[in-house]
């Protein structure tokens, strides 16, 4: 009797176990970048817009069209790996990254001053620029901004600009937007 109960039972709790794990892993898929471990821009994006005060960091890979065209789309992959690595060694966890796309990522902060964000944006720069990566000179251009009672559409466009003006004046900048 014992064992004609096991035999279902057992089968009955493997395949709950498969379900959640299947579960979990999908809900993994739709919310995280998978080269990255970042959050995904199509799910974290809401997030965003609901919040009216926004610390946060727009990093871009300087001239990674040419790491791409010149060594491949693997190492280009590669590099984004391994910023990203250097960027999440240098936030604290309760910090959030985004991939926001190919080679941009962006980055929010609870609490950060307009000088703690400053200060934290150098401190990615200089673990991007520090060490070749994959054998290679790699730097990145930062934007950032640290308003409060604003949108994230305002927020965005201004940290955005300030990327823009990071490019602009040479790369492997931080500029604050005002």
């Amino acid at each position: 009797m014992t064992q004609r109960l096991f035999l279902p039972s057992l089968l009955f709790s493997l395949t709950i176990f498969f379900l959640r794990m299947n579960y979990n892993r999908r809900k993994y898929l739709l919310q995280y970048d998978r080269m990255t471990g970042f959050y995904r821009r199509d799910f974290y994006e809401k997030r965003l817009k609901r919040m009216r005060t926004h610390a946060l960091l727009i990093i871009d890979i300087d001239h990674f069209k040419r790491i791409n065209d010149t060594y491949g789309h693997k190492k280009g992959d590669e590099v984004i790996q391994e910023v990203a690595e250097r960027i999440l060694h240098t936030i604290r966890r309760k910090d959030v990254a985004v991939r926001w796309g190919g080679e941009e990522f962006l980055i929010t902060f609870k609490s950060y001053s307009y000088q703690q964000l400053e200060a934290k944006a150098e401190q990615i720069r200089v673990a991007i620029d520090s060490e070749l990566i994959k054998k290679l000179p790699v730097t990145i251009s930062i934007g950032a901004i640290a308003e409060s009672d604003i949108s994230f559409s305002e927020a965005y466009k201004l940290a955005d600009s300030a990327l823009y003006l990071s490019k602009e004046n040479g790369r492997n900048k931080v500029t604050m937007a005002d």
